[in-house]
């Protein structure tokens, strides 16, 4: 039975209703109610078959505002905030086992991976960008606890934000033949925001001022006084950290990871539904550190979310999945919602090779297809994906050079970074999500040889399995 938990209290119950009347009898210092029922606003009509998350959602289903800044479904509160518990796990959370044995931190400050693993990536000029994840997780945790801002949007906005889901509707392939009929979407494809000019003043500085960046002096391998680069929402290392405590999970029988130089992008406090962007800001990471086919595009610092915008609307200039712009009406300084088209337009409009591959319930052509749930074959794509890419496959962690992979599903969109097979024959993917910063145990490991008895609890908030996968019957895969 299905438990819903008060955001305010300890307070849980499995009636949605009587949670509630809860938070508007226990918690009237709240301004605007954090639950709206589905039935309570008006969506748009049905378009061409296409579908949203927020029409994928349960019938009788409410929704609630979680502190993130992220609207989600009641039934699944529980498990978002589980995330943010992972989230927020320490190395005192995470090293005890019933014995009290705690994380052995093995070596730090020296080279802690191997060559296959990298360290990190040395930029040809004197300032390196490594995420070090002290001073902006304080700030970040500090936004995020003022109850007041929580609930910034008016009711109206509370009503809007139902509408649509955090990234575009995946495109189905019978969508993909439609494109030469393009028409205007509305709020279930592009979101709460479709139809704006511009988004609001605040929030362009916001992004426009990025990040907070916080510059520190150190001393190189030679002895050499270098600056390092830090920002508030990009870290780096992560997978080196994800790859040993994969090594010391007993229960895993063969784990995949794409190539390390990618940096887990978060969002920004009150940004909306820009996870689109972030992922994008992953992979051309990726692009960056590895020095992949196209880097030379993406000189110094991430492009921003505004940079993004404008390199989309160049591609639709240029003809590449130009119904995009009929679609949105033009996404430049607004929020509306991208996707897959727009990620693909993007690296195809400057030379960089990519593939996209929809996978749906609904449009399976043979008995054995249709007889397997669409997730099972999202993990079988991507088990060869990197199967391919792996030169010796008797190792129990196999990493790889490749890139990370874009994936799209109603509602969310979140960067692959691995594939790891249990003893128990089940599978989960791995993936860096726009939603979730790292936690403090993770940034803690960057660059140090570690041991832990509970490797699986740091790992817990990169993980996707059947239980998250299951829900949808739609994805679409960037490659």
């Amino acid at each position: 039975m299905a438990f819903y938990h008060c955001p305010f209290c300890p307070f849980s119950d499995n009636d949605s209703s009587f949670l509630v009347n809860h938070v508007g009898l226990t918690h009237p210092e709240i301004d605007d109610p954090p639950f709206v029922a589905k039935s309570d606003v008006e969506d748009d009509p049905p378009r061409d078959g296409r579908w949203t998350g927020a029409r994928d959602a349960p019938s009788d289903g409410g929704y609630i505002d979680c502190e993130c800044g992220e609207t989600v479904l009641l039934s699944e509160f529980s498990s978002h905030s589980d995330l943010h518990m992972a989230e927020e796990m320490a190395l005192e959370d995470a090293g005890k086992t019933e014995h009290d044995t705690e994380i052995t931190i093995m070596s730090r400050g020296e080279p802690a991976f191997t060559d296959a693993e990298s360290r990190m990536h040395v930029w040809p000029a004197d300032v390196k960008s490594a995420s070090l994840g002290s001073a902006q997780n304080s700030a970040a945790v500090s936004q995020r606890s003022d109850v007041s801002n929580k609930h910034a949007y008016g009711l109206k906005d509370w009503a809007n934000l139902l509408f649509g889901s955090n990234s575009r509707t995946p495109l189905t392939n019978k969508a993909k033949r439609k494109q030469k009929n393009a028409r205007r979407l509305g709020k279930a494809d592009l979101g709460p925001h479709a139809f704006e000019d511009q988004m609001p003043i605040w929030l362009r500085k916001q992004l426009e001022q990025g990040a907070k960046v916080t510059i520190t002096n150190r001393l190189s391998a030679e002895g050499r006084l270098v600056q390092y680069e830090s920002i508030a929402n990009e870290t780096r290392g992560v997978l080196p950290v994800l790859s040993q405590l994969c090594e010391q999970d007993q229960s895993l029988s063969k784990v995949y990871f794409c190539h390390p130089d990618v940096q887990h992008v978060v969002k920004m406090a009150k940004e909306g539904g820009f996870c689109g962007y972030r992922n994008i800001q992953m992979m051309i990471s990726f692009i960056q550190g590895a020095q992949s086919q196209g880097w030379e595009n993406f000189p110094g610092r991430i492009p921003s979310i505004l940079e993004l915008q404008d390199l989309i609307e160049r591609a639709w200039d240029l003809g590449i999945n130009s119904s995009g712009r009929i679609e949105t009406g033009g996404i430049r300084g607004t929020r509306k919602f991208i996707g897959t088209p727009e990620a693909q337009a993007l690296m195809q409009s400057l030379n960089i090779p990519c593939d996209a591959s929809a996978f749906n319930a609904n449009e399976r052509d043979n008995a054995l297809e249709k007889s397997t749930p669409v997730h099972r074959q999202i993990y079988r794509h991507i088990e060869q994906y990197f199967s391919n890419g792996t030169r010796d496959t008797s190792e129990k962690v196999c990493r790889t050079s490749l890139p990370p992979l874009y994936l799209q599903h109603p509602g969310h969109s979140l960067t692959i970074i691995g594939l790891e097979k249990r003893k128990s024959g089940t599978t989960n993917l791995l993936v860096l999500d726009p939603m979730f910063k790292p936690s403090p145990g993770i940034l803690q490991l960057i660059g140090t040889r570690f041991r832990t008895a509970s490797p699986e609890k740091l790992i817990k908030a990169y993980r996707r399995g059947d239980g998250y996968l299951e829900k949808h019957t739609c994805f679409e895969l960037l490659k």
